[in-house]
Order: C-alpha cells, then sequence, then structure tokens
C-alpha cells in the first residue's frame, strides 16, 4: 500500500495535465489554414502518365508554430497491393489490385521538395506511401508563410481500381497532386487515401494550366479565363461550337439519321498540343476529366435567391446518349432546389461528366462530378442531384468526410431525397418507382397503393437494425461495414433528418439549414458547429437529437397505453419504450379521415404522457403515420378509441409476404407439400408472420396431411414443422418443433420390423454473435441448443414410446479474409450430451427400457484459398470427433461420414428415408464439416483430413483420409478416398472414385469395379429458406 502513495502526485499531474489539454483545445478559437496552388501540367495519352509540377503557397492561420507539414501524394495508394487503398478493397472482397499487372497500377515519381527554393528533408509515412512529411528546416511562426514546390510525374492507373484511372483513352484526374493535410484546432489529419472514406482538404485558389493534345475536350474545377495568352479563348470558342453540333446531333437522329460513333471508339489523339489555364477560389481540390468523344451541351440556371446566372455544363459519351441528351435538366434543377433550400451556389460554372465504366463513376469534385452507368433515365437524374449536391456538403462545407461521414453523405442524402420528391411528384408518392411497373389493381392486391418512396430511407436503415448489425451514425468511415456506410451514413441520416425536418416544420428546418451554410461556408464545421448553427437557428435545444440519434445506434419506440373519447375529446396515453429522448406526432382519424394532429415534445425513455385532444368523433389514433420517427416496432402504434381489443389491429391475411404494416395484424400462407419414405406425399399449408424487413418475433407452422398408414394403422397421417423465434441485437432464440414419421431398427436386429411411427422433435435454441466489431474480418457465434426426442418404438407391443434428450455448446467462428489475401478461414467446437431411452436387449415382456448417457466433442477447422485470379479455390478441411464418457451402447457410435439416412437418432436432418441401407435414399448422408463419404462407425475417436481443388464450375476433385477405431473390431483403422464432389445449391453429389474399401472389396474374387455403389448426396434446404441463410450470414 505505502509503494502506490509515492506516485499518487505523479498520476495528478498527468491527469491535471489531461484536463487542461483538453480545455485548452476546446477554447481553441476557429482557425483554418490558406493553401493556394500553381500547378502547370501535361498530359502523355501514350504512356498514360502526367508531368508536372506544383508550387504551394502554405499561409500558417494557426497559434502554433509548424516543424513539420504532413502531405497527401495519394496516387501512391495505387502503387501496390499492400496500400490502405488496396487492404480496404482486399476486406470488402475486391482483388483487382492483388492480381493487377504492373501497367494496371499507378503511383506519383520524381517528387523533390523545396521549401522557398531550398531542398529539405522529407520521408514517407512508415506504414502509408500515400503520405509524405516534410521537416521545416526552420519553424513556421503564426502568420506566416512559406511555398512549396515539387515537381511530379503520375502513372495514371487502370479505371477498374478507384477514382484515379483511365478507361482506354478517357482519363478521370483526381486526388492526383501532392498537397498539404489538414491542420485545424485538433491537430494535423495525415490520411492514406481509401474507397470508402473520403477527404479533408484546406481551401485556397487553385490556377492550373493543362496540356494535351487540342482534339480533347476538358470538365473539370475552376473557370476557364479568357484572354491569356494560352489557348483558353479558342477552347472557350471550341467548347460553344460543341453544344451547337451536339443540338443539331440529336435533331438529326430525330430526323432518322444514323449514330455517330454508336462503338464509342477512340479518334487519334491530335499531334497538336494546347494549353488551358483553369481558375477557382475558395474550393479544396481540383480535378479533371479529358475525352476525345464527349459531346457537349450548356444550359444556365437562375439561382433562387441572388438571382445570378450559373452556367451549366453537360459532357457525356456515346454510350448512354440518349439519357444525357436531356441531362441539362437535371443538373440545372439540382442547382437550383440546392441553392434553395441551403444557400446559393457561390461558384460559376457546375459541369456533370459521363464517366462511363470508370471505377471513379459517381463521385464529386467542386464543380464537377463524374457520373457511371445510369441503365434509365431516373437513376441518372438520381446519381448527377446527389453528385451536384455534395458542391454544398462537402464541397463548401467542408466537414472531414473520413470522420463525420454523415455530415456530407447523409445531410446530401437528405437533400437527394426531398429534390426527388420534388421533381417526381406529380408520378405519385413512390414517384413511379412501383406504380409505374404495376396496375393500380397490382398495387392494390400487394397492399403497396400507399407506398412512399420516402420510406425507402427508413427501410434501409431497419434491415441492417433488426439483424442487430447496425452501427451509429457518428463512426470513422473506415469502420463501418460495406452495408452499413449505406444504410446508415447515407439513408439513417438522411431518415433521421428528415425527422428532424418533419418536427421542426420545413420554414424553421429551412432557416437552419441556411444559417449553417452562412455560418461555415468554405470552413471545416464539425458536429458541434452544425448543432449550435441549428440550435441559434430555431431557438430550441437539439442535444437529444444529436446525442442520441447521431452517436447511439438506440432504437425509437412509442407505444400507445390507451385511447378514449372523453368530454368531447380524445384522451391518449402513450409511453416512450425506447432508448432515446425523441419527440412524437399523435394523429386522430375519424375513419380514413384525418381530424387532428399534435406533437408531445422531446420526451425521456420511460416517461408516460397523457394527451387530451379537443376533437370529437375520433375512431382511432395513430402515432407516426406518415413514417417519419423511425419507430422499431410499429405494433404498437395504433389504437381504437372505443370498443373491445382496441390495440389489436384490424387482421391482413394475404398470400406469400408482404411490406411491415405496424396497423395490422398481418399472417400470410403459402402451400406446403413435402415427401419422404414414411409419410409419402404430404400437402399442406405455411402460415407464418414474416414480413420485409423481418421482425425481431416471427413464428411459422406448417401443418401437413398425408394418407398413407402408419403403425395404428390409422387413414391419415398428421405431419409438419413449427418455428418461434426472437432476435434482438446479437442474441437470438427460437423453439421449434417438427413431426414426421420414422421407423426405428431394434438395435440388435438389421431389419426394420415396424410401420412408420410418429416422431415428435421439440428443440430451443439460443444462440449469441460475440464480434465486438462489426468491420471485423472475425465473426463468431455461441449457441445452445436442447432438443427433446419422443416416438420412436422398438417393437409391436411397445406401449411407452421411449425418450431421447441432448443438450449441446457449440462455438464457430469464420474468418472471412485477412492478412494471407484469398484465404478464409473456419473453425468450431461443439459439446454435446445425449440421454437415451432404448429397449432392454433382454427377451422378456413386457419391453423394458434403459436410460443411456453420453458426452461427445466435435471441432473442426476448414480454410479455403483462392487460386490466383482463376475464381478456382483450394480447400483444406479437419475434422474429429471423441465420446468424452464411457461407451457401451451402439446408439453412442459415431457415424464417420455425418448423421444420415442409416444413424440420425436425435432426427437433426430432414431425412428421406431413415434407417435405411438399400436404395438411392440410403445414400443422403450430411458430410457436416469436411466429412469424408466413408460409412463406418468409430466406438470412440475419429480424425480425418479432406482435400478439394475445383476443376470447371460445379465440381471439385477431392481426396482424404480417415482414422478411427472400429466399433465391432475393436480396433485402429485407416481409410483413404479420392473423388468428384458435384455442387448446385443446396444439393451435393459426391462420388468417391476409388477408396481403401473399394480396393478391399474388388480383392475379392467376382467383385468388379463400381463406384456407384458409394456415391452419397447431401440435401442441405436450409439452403432454401433465404431469410434464414441472410441472418446466419450477417
Amino acid at each position: 500500500m505505502n509503494k502506490v502513495l509515492p506516485i499518487l502526485p505523479l498520476i495528478f499531474s498527468i491527469c491535471l495535465t489531461l484536463i487542461t489539454s483538453f480545455s485548452l483545445a476546446q477554447t481553441t478559437p476557429y482557425f483554418q489554414q490558406t493553401v493556394d496552388h500553381v500547378i502547370h501540367v501535361e498530359l502523355n495519352d501514350v504512356d498514360n502518365e502526367l508531368d508536372a509540377e506544383i508550387v504551394t503557397t502554405y499561409i500558417n492561420n494557426s497559434p502554433d508554430e509548424l516543424e513539420l507539414i504532413w502531405m497527401h501524394v495519394w496516387p501512391n495508394a495505387y502503387s501496390s497491393a499492400k496500400t490502405a487503398l488496396a487492404k480496404q478493397q482486399f476486406r470488402v472482397g475486391d482483388m483487382f489490385m492483388f492480381y493487377a499487372m504492373a501497367r494496371d497500377m499507378g503511383g506519383i515519381d520524381g517528387l523533390d521538395f523545396k521549401i522557398d527554393g531550398s531542398r529539405v528533408d522529407w520521408e514517407f509515412h512508415p506504414q502509408h506511401p500515400d503520405i509524405a512529411k516534410i521537416h521545416l528546416s526552420k519553424p513556421l511562426a503564426p502568420g506566416e508563410s512559406l511555398e512549396i514546390y515539387t515537381p511530379f510525374k503520375v502513372r495514371i492507373p487502370s479505371g477498374k481500381i478507384s477514382r484515379l484511372g483511365h478507361v482506354g483513352e478517357s482519363f478521370q484526374i483526381t486526388q492526383w497532386y501532392p498537397k498539404p493535410a489538414v491542420y485545424d484546432r485538433d491537430g494535423w489529419h495525415e490520411m492514406p487515401y481509401l474507397d470508402q472514406g473520403e477527404f479533408y482538404s484546406e481551401f485556397g485558389t487553385f490556377d492550373v494550366f493543362i496540356t494535351l493534345p487540342d482534339n480533347y475536350t476538358i470538365g473539370a474545377t475552376g473557370d476557364l479565363l479568357p484572354g491569356e495568352q494560352n489557348d483558353n479563348d479558342s477552347e472557350i470558342a471550341r467548347l460553344e461550337n460543341l453544344d451547337k453540333e451536339t443540338r443539331a446531333y440529336f435533331k438529326s437522329l430525330d430526323e432518322g439519321a444514323e449514330r455517330d460513333n454508336p462503338k464509342g471508339e477512340f479518334p487519334e489523339s491530335s499531334t497538336n498540343l494546347k494549353t488551358l489555364h483553369y481558375h477557382q477560389e475558395k474550393v479544396h481540390d481540383f480535378a479533371w476529366f479529358a475525352d476525345k468523344r464527349f459531346k457537349v451541351l450548356k444550359e444556365s440556371i437562375e439561382l433562387p435567391h441572388s438571382g445570378r446566372e450559373v452556367t451549366t455544363w453537360i459532357m457525356f459519351t456515346p454510350n448512354e446518349e440518349d439519357l444525357w441528351r436531356v441531362a441539362s435538366k437535371y443538373i440545372g434543377d439540382a442547382t437550383y432546389f440546392y441553392s434553395l433550400w441551403n444557400g446559393d451556389y457561390p461558384y460559376n460554372q457546375v459541369t456533370a461528366i459521363d464517366g462511363t465504366i470508370s471505377a471513379g463513376g459517381g463521385m464529386e469534385y467542386p464543380n464537377v462530378t463524374v457520373i457511371g452507368e445510369s441503365g434509365n433515365a431516373f437513376s441518372l437524374d438520381v446519381v448527377i442531384a446527389h453528385e451536384v449536391g455534395h458542391n454544398w456538403f462537402y464541397g463548401i462545407l467542408g466537414s472531414n468526410e473520413r470522420t463525420n461521414a454523415w455530415m456530407d453523405e447523409g445531410i446530401n442524402s437528405l437533400n437527394e431525397t426531398r429534390y426527388l420528391l420534388e421533381s417526381y411528384k406529380e408520378n405519385g408518392d413512390d414517384l413511379g418507382l412501383i406504380s409505374s411497373r404495376l396496375s393500380d389493381k397490382w398495387m392494390e392486391r400487394l397492399d403497396i397503393a400507399d407506398f412512399e418512396f420516402r420510406w425507402i430511407d427508413e427501410l434501409a436503415y431497419i434491415f441492417p437494425a433488426r439483424f442487430g448489425i447496425d452501427q451509429a451514425v457518428q463512426c470513422h468511415s473506415d469502420a463501418f461495414s460495406s452495408l452499413n456506410y449505406g444504410a446508415i451514413v447515407y439513408k439513417k441520416t438522411a431518415a433521421i433528418f428528415a425527422f428532424l425536418h418533419h418536427y421542426l416544420g420545413t420554414e424553421r428546418f429551412d432557416l437552419a439549414m441556411q444559417t449553417y451554410f452562412e455560418d461555415w461556408k468554405f470552413k471545416h464545421p464539425s458536429p458541434s458547429d452544425l448543432q449550435k448553427s441549428m440550435e441559434n437557428s430555431c431557438g430550441e435545444d437539439l442535444s437529444w437529437f444529436f446525442d442520441g440519434w447521431i452517436n447511439t445506434t438506440n432504437k425509437n419506440d412509442w407505444k400507445i397505453l390507451s385511447s378514449k373519447n372523453i368530454n368531447g375529446g380524445t384522451e391518449v396515453v402513450v409511453k416512450n419504450s425506447g432508448e432515446l429522448i425523441s419527440p412524437v406526432e399523435i394523429v386522430v382519424y375519424n375513419d380514413e379521415t384525418e381530424i387532428g394532429r399534435q406533437w408531445i415534445r422531446p420526451s425521456e425513455p420511460g416517461s408516460i404522457h397523457t394527451v387530451t385532444i379537443d376533437i370529437e368523433g375520433s375512431t382511432h389514433v395513430v402515432l407516426d403515420p406518415n413514417r417519419y420517427d423511425l419507430d422499431y416496432d410499429r405494433q404498437n402504434n395504433t389504437s381504437k378509441t372505443k370498443g373491445l381489443l382496441k390495440k389489436v389491429e384490424p387482421l391482413q391475411i394475404r398470400f406469400g409476404t408482404r411490406l411491415e404494416n405496424g396497423a395490422k395484424t398481418q399472417v400470410f400462407y403459402t402451400p406446403a407439400i413435402a415427401w419422404n419414405a414414411h409419410n409419402g406425399l404430404m400437402l399442406g399449408a405455411t402460415v407464418h408472420n414474416t414480413t420485409v424487413p423481418l421482425r425481431d418475433f416471427e413464428w411459422m407452422v406448417t401443418p401437413l396431411i398425408s394418407n398413407k398408414p402408419n403403425s395404428d394403422n390409422s387413414t391419415f397421417q398428421l405431419a409438419g414443422v413449427a418455428r418461434i423465434s426472437y432476435h434482438t441485437g446479437p442474441f437470438s432464440f427460437a423453439l421449434r418443433g417438427q413431426r414426421f414419421a420414422s421407423p426405428e431398427r431394434i438395435m440388435y436386429l438389421s431389419e426394420v420390423l415396424l410401420l412408420p411411427t410418429p416422431n415428435n422433435r421439440i428443440s430451443f435454441n439460443a444462440g449469441v454473435k460475440l464480434n465486438k466489431i462489426t468491420n471485423s474480418n472475425w465473426a463468431s457465434k455461441l449457441n445452445f441448443e436442447y432438443v427433446f426426442l419422443n416416438g420412436f418404438a422398438d417393437s409391436d407391443d411397445f406401449s411407452t414410446p421411449p425418450q431421447r434428450t441432448s443438450y449441446s455448446l457449440k462455438f464457430d467462428a469464420i474468418k472471412k479474409r485477412g492478412e494471407i489475401m484469398g484465404l478464409s478461414q473456419e473453425m468450431g467446437i461443439e459439446l454435446r450430451q445425449f440421454n437415451f431411452d432404448v429397449a432392454s436387449p433382454a427377451f422378456i415382456w413386457p419391453y423394458l427400457t434403459d436410460s443411456y448417457d453420453f458426452l461427445q466433442g466435435t471441432a473442426h477447422y476448414s480454410l479455403r484459398k483462392k487460386i490466383g485470379n482463376s475464381g478456382k479455390n483450394v480447400r483444406l478441411q479437419l475434422l474429429g470427433k471423441a465420446n468424452l464418457t464411457n461407451s457401451i451402447n451402439t446408439l453412442s457410435n459415431i457415424a464417420t461420414a455425418g448423421f444420415g439416412a442409416d444413424f440420425d437418432p436425435m432426427a437433426d436432418n430432414f431425412i428421406f428415408e431413415r434407417n435405411s441401407n438399400e436404395g438411392l435414399m440410403s445414400s443422403q448422408a450430411s458430410l457436416e464439416n469436411g466429412a469424408l463419404p466413408l460409412r463406418h462407425y468409430a466406438k470412440n475417436w475419429m480424425t480425418s483430413a479432406r482435400v478439394g481443388i475445383d476443376l470447371v464450375k460445379y465440381f471439385e476433385l477431392f481426396g482424404g483420409v480417415l482414422l478411427y477405431d472400429n466399433h465391432s473390431e475393436d480396433m485402429v483403422e485407416l481409410d483413404a478416398v479420392a473423388g468428384i464432389t458435384f455442387s448446385l445449391g443446396p444439393l451435393k453429389i459426391t462420388m468417391p472414385l476409388m477408396s481403401s474399401t473399394m480396393i478391399r472389396e474388388m480383392n475379392n474374387v467376382g467383385v468388379d469395379y463400381a463406384p456407384q455403389k458409394y456415391f452419397l448426396f447431401t440435401l442441405d434446404l436450409r439452403k432454401l429458406e433465404p431469410w434464414g441463410m441472410i441472418r446466419e450470414g450477417l
């Protein structure tokens, strides 16, 4: 104890220092650096290279002396398969960079940094070759500036990799020059280039001089300044002429002329060069796109607030020219509405580029955006609007996209949805997404006549939330899974800001966003800056929204406790049953007519509110009927104001399934058909409550009837399956039942003596996903299962069917990707305790039963490695099983090929013919975890190894060895096998071509080579249940 006392002052001092440093960081006045660039660059379209030099003027507006400057040299992200970009792509299964040829890769060379004309020491980041550090010869004091000069050469990579690249002689030149990282109140923000996770750069002025063959057309950041001693004037005239030629071309097409260059071939490059000067102020990046095939359309749009005119440019290739001919309207409308809602566009021009089939398609840069292949006019409009919108969110409002991706992608998606609702409102609430494809009659039949396009944002969030894999809106961009980057960053953010819009009202919300725009344009706002601007504008504390809805995965859930008509009004009692502070909107109806609305202000979880709405004649009350508040469970959002069972929603019985509707009690049905040898043909129906998206609580029952007699000679047999399941976050619980006929062989006789007897199986399952990191390469699960089996009989006179139970605890882990490219691994361990009631072997009547217990363990490991870029795989699977307690009964024998038609004591599998020794159906076996197609029975243990390699699609060549202790001969035996496997969906057919068993049999006189006798098949019906497979896979 005394030894601790001397270090207490040190601990106190450290804590005081940390607290003081944190406080100072919070009180440091806002500043941002000024970074101006002058770049001269020449395109070599033969070698796909850029030769350039850059002068960057860096002004230190911070209160700190700077001893170094971090530089981004992002073309080096394309230099090898070891960069952060490559590793992120590998993580999501994109292996192009790993197998790419040298000519497909890129990089930046020739760097020779000088500060104010003098060479300086610099070095690459130890982990990231696309980051460099310049050591200043003397510190840069506050208010001082310096010039950074370097020549550089860029090897332009294949456009299949990411945003910088070329596709033939179409060039997308983005993130291509050395530029300083951001230095702000939080220090330096050096970061490697990534696909998922965008950028953060300093504002400044760009003067870029581009030299290239003169038959290229360029779309770029900035304005072509007229009247200079370069080729700007002639290029301006050329673009005007291209606009006229493009309009004349489309007119000729309308009159029946042939298409110009329908194959999109590149013309020869001119031997004459031109140099164009682009100038732009108050931007944080410069991108340009060059193609000799571009057609050009020029228009202008008048801004809503200032009335200033902005020029719009559309540049496109022949690939989707019929779609692009009307794209001027899309870019003009997007520029107008984003200006209307957020603040006027501050630049002179905005350009959309057709970057067909390039990996950079659908990406934004100041003044210019590149769009990939769209397929239809609506999709093109959506992408143009979204990418143009990025001129506001992150273009003008320069938040840190890498750490606060929602501030650009999410808020931009809100505006995108709003833009589409405005632009396509004449097509109905769904904007024609469904109604243009289905008749009104089918819309009614499918219960989607009232579907609103806006709901897509909510549904995209609900999907991962119901699977328990959603993430908070506020996460580092690289921490998101690919699914959540779309579902959470884009869609959930859009949905929650639409809810805030609905709560505040359009006037207050728009004023808040415009205040934010005016406060922070051309700056670097943080989430707290956005919150402060909105609160100052609307005069309301929004911490409930930013603290809970942005920073947590907590769910919103309000419920109606009661509702009734009282004293000429409607009394409603509601409770916040969720985890978030939130408001809720109560809407009162008379039949289908809305007669009143009232808000409850943001309230704590667990709070109960009684509201009286002074409106007569209400029939029912609904919370948030327009689906704004992302209520996690809408089944408790509707209540009648009179009558019995007021909170029970009207019953909706439909075929198949439907979109979840919280105002209905939904029940669905489908016909069902099944067959096995013991029940024969079975007909019935599946009744369930599974909706889209999936619910936490689900049930399903499939009753089946057959007319094949069973052991009691009844005319009909009742069979079927049923399931009740509940999922919450990483936890899952399920109660399952099944009833099918099954014979049971008396263990000391070889033949089956009885007619099929009903076999009833009940199981309870509880599982938890152990992944702490959603985006981890590892996925693991711990699962407990209890099984109760009743119905097997061991003789015609046996009046009490024996019972069997088992308890299992199983851990499984999967590593989808790792340090070795193309390698995935799976492993697991299971302990299972069995308890069997079996008939006594004594020939006495009435028959006696014995209770028999044993514990069995299983361990397995498998790996799969991709073979180059062929799409083929090689596999290794190891399996071991052992009885961990004494084995004195044949039921404890270990089936080396897994449970199947010959042996499945707990009815774990759906088997066509149980206890079968001959015929086609006797060949059914599970072969789980890489078990070999060798049907033996081990007394105490077995171990096997299997190697397989893909031959052609669906076919695999395999070989393996099995070691086990023979249950009948009390000796250790070795068996080997080689053969071919055919796999198609749930069906797998395994054909041994040679094995030790076959060789021993052929050594007997008169026994011919007959591999077909040893074939086995597996039918995994779980693969026919898509929702179950999705749950298992996520």
